[in-house]
């Protein structure tokens, strides 16, 4: 089983085929973070909520630097899936594999070692700062795993198979979910929570490398091409650097709003947490987005098709409007409901609910933004990425401490703040696409 041309037959319908079992497995994913987070809160309180809001910065360090890797991944497989080098793909997925493993051990390797550097760094209140580091210390070794289990992920999808990942992620969520309330009940409180996680990446893998190996030819882990060639590795770098960095420009950003989040004590991290468990069940919707047009947009460049790019976009446009109504409907109607599944206090529901009708506005946003960001990553052109990420990150950080210093209104500045985030993003993503600038040198070259 080899996946799917989705360049093949009637677009929109491939697209829509492609991209609801990726909407299942995100939604799903989702809704592992979100169980998480009510195991959390119910049977650990608001200090694990606080303590969980206070890692989460750190393990999006590791998250941004797989990222890099996964997408690099992603538009070398499929960019060659559909071109006449599709053979090339045995030649550098286990290099790939290999180089996946390797980082993920040095970056929990670097995290761990420095961790009280980074909860410093955060403001982290005194009352969850050991708990904060021992739940990354497991969670992060778990991550090890998780950098070569979601390599193979992104290159199944890259072949045009979005069915394959949903079966593998339901089963490690499953698995997550089940652990989780175990381990937090048996008196390990939320360092039961990281054991699960951690159990779960490790499981996940497994899964993935027994499919790989019995299911599919081309993705197989293959000794005879386990030399680390020069020719592979600048490649692979040259797409996945310029990702991780602009991925870590916005886990900067991210610490930044932990920091400002912290300055109103465990109330303002815990309400801060409530709607970043929201949005990240808002970026289910955007992100799966984001992931069909890179696959759709990399495998028609792989067959020089540049002509189709508009038909793609448009499609993307009709596919983004459903989300879009869905944000808007959920935020009008749903927003107390969403936050009283995490906590009783009432202090924190209502703070949290301020918050939620000053950021709705960017929430709204992030269909969008996520399709847009999709294609330039499907064209390869990852440097524009960081540019777009970079300049975003950087409008967003000075709009913050500007409101912040004038008003001294955490939750205002933080809004605001964040919606300027999405509109630069569009602005610069959509100048991109206009420009066809992406038209040329584009083409991701493997050499044997």
């Amino acid at each position: 089983m080899e996946g799917k041309d989705l360049t093949k037959g009637n677009l929109f319908k491939n697209m829509v085929k492609f991209c609801i079992p990726l909407l299942i497995t995100n939604l799903l994913n989702s809704m592992y973070n979100l169980i998480d987070g009510i195991w959390v809160g119910r049977l650990v309180g608001d200090d694990g909520v606080a303590t969980v809001t206070n890692c989460w910065p750190i393990t999006l360090i590791a998250s941004s630097v797989l990222s890099g890797i996964a997408v690099t991944a992603s538009v070398m497989v499929a960019q060659k899936f559909t071109s006449t080098e599709k053979e090339k793909i045995k030649n550098i997925i286990t290099p790939m594999y290999i180089v996946a493993f390797l980082i993920g051990l040095l970056t929990s390797g670097i995290l761990i070692v420095t961790l009280d550097l980074w909860l410093k760094l955060l403001n982290t209140p005194a009352e969850i700062f050991i708990d904060s580091k021992r739940y990354l210390i497991i969670y992060l070794i778990g991550y090890i795993f998780n950098f070569l289990a979601y390599t193979i992920v992104e290159s199944i999808r890259a072949t045009g198979d979005s069915k394959t990942p949903l079966i593998l992620l339901t089963i490690t969520n499953i698995v997550n979910i089940v652990l989780d309330p175990i381990f937090i009940k048996i008196g390990l409180g939320i360092v039961g929570a990281a054991i699960a996680s951690a159990l779960a990446m490790i499981i996940e893998l497994i899964i993935c490398l027994i499919y790989i190996n019995k299911k599919s030819e081309l993705l197989k882990f293959n000794k005879q091409f386990v030399k680390l060639t020069k020719s592979f590795l600048k490649e692979l770098f040259k797409i996945a650097c310029p990702m991780i960095f602009a991925e870590l420009s916005t886990i900067l950003t991210i610490m930044i709003e932990v920091y400002i989040s912290n300055s109103l004590g465990i109330v303002g991290s815990s309400s801060y947490g409530i709607v970043s468990k929201l949005q990240t069940v808002f970026y289910v919707l955007g992100g799966s987005v984001k992931s069909l047009i890179t696959v759709v947009v990399a495998q028609f460049i792989g067959k020089k098709a540049f002509g189709e790019m508009s038909t793609v976009m448009k499609n993307g446009l009709k596919i983004i409007s459903v989300p879009t109504i869905l944000i808007a409907i959920f935020l009008i109607f749903f927003s107390r409901w969403f936050c009283t599944i995490f906590t009783t206090n009432e202090e924190v529901i209502q703070t949290a609910i301020s918050y939620l009708n000053i950021i709705g506005f960017a929430f709204i946003l992030i269909p969008l933004c996520q399709m847009l960001i999709g294609f330039v990553m499907g064209t390869g052109n990852t440097r524009y990425v960081f540019v777009c990420l970079f300049i975003s990150s950087i409008s967003e950080t000075i709009v913050l401490f500007a409101i912040q210093n004038k008003y001294n209104a955490p939750f205002v500045a933080l809004g605001v703040s964040i919606l300027v985030w999405y509109i630069i993003n569009i602005i610069l993503c959509a100048f991109y696409y206009f420009s066809n600038k992406w038209k040329s040198g584009i083409i991701v070259e493997l050499k044997s």
